[in-house]
């Protein structure tokens, strides 16, 4: 971490991403919450110290995630909110979003497993999303990935770009 926090520095990069990934899933592995809440305390100091924002990804639903926010206590650990995280586990989005609160989301991963482009998908529903968001005062990163058309899943710049589209069509509107 403190390789990609310089290289942050170096970048002029204020928000980054640490996925907390499968061994370090604290749904399955609930005994290494204490050993991960001392590692983020330390990264969290490093971060505050260089002025930038790591948003980690946790399989944790918002309570639980804020909870370890809390016990964290850094300004410079935040929530990557992945919506197939939630979806996943039978969570609602907007409630999720609304629990975590504006202050404690760094990024959002608005995607859903392969199956559906964002505009199909039966899952989300993006402008019930961006109503919750502009309603809690969020802004920031949106993050793209997956959500493939399963009927033509290698098609990267058909999918990303109809998804990309999508969500441009949704969160740059004028209003």
């Amino acid at each position: 971490m403190e390789d990609a926090i310089n290289t942050m520095k170096l970048m002029n990069v204020k928000v980054g991403f640490l996925p907390m990934g499968i061994k370090g899933d604290l749904v399955k592995y609930p005994q290494l919450r204490p050993a991960i809440v001392s590692r983020l305390k330390t990264v969290g100091k490093a971060a505050e110290k260089a002025g930038v924002v790591i948003g980690i990804e946790t399989s944790l639903d918002a309570r639980n995630e804020l909870a370890l926010l809390k016990d964290v206590g850094s300004p410079a650990i935040k929530s990557y909110f992945n919506f197939q995280n939630a979806l996943d586990n039978g969570r609602d989005l907007e409630k999720e979003l609304q629990i975590l609160g504006k202050n404690n989301i760094a990024m959002i991963h608005c995607t859903n497993t392969d199956g559906y482009w964002l505009q199909n998908d039966p899952e989300i529903d993006m402008k019930k999303v961006k109503a919750t968001l502009d309603k809690m005062g969020w802004s920031g990163w949106l993050v793209l990935e997956r959500s493939r058309d399963t009927t033509d899943v290698h098609n990267v710049k058909k999918n990303f770009g109809a998804n990309a589209a999508y969500v441009k069509s949704v969160f740059q509107t004028s209003n």
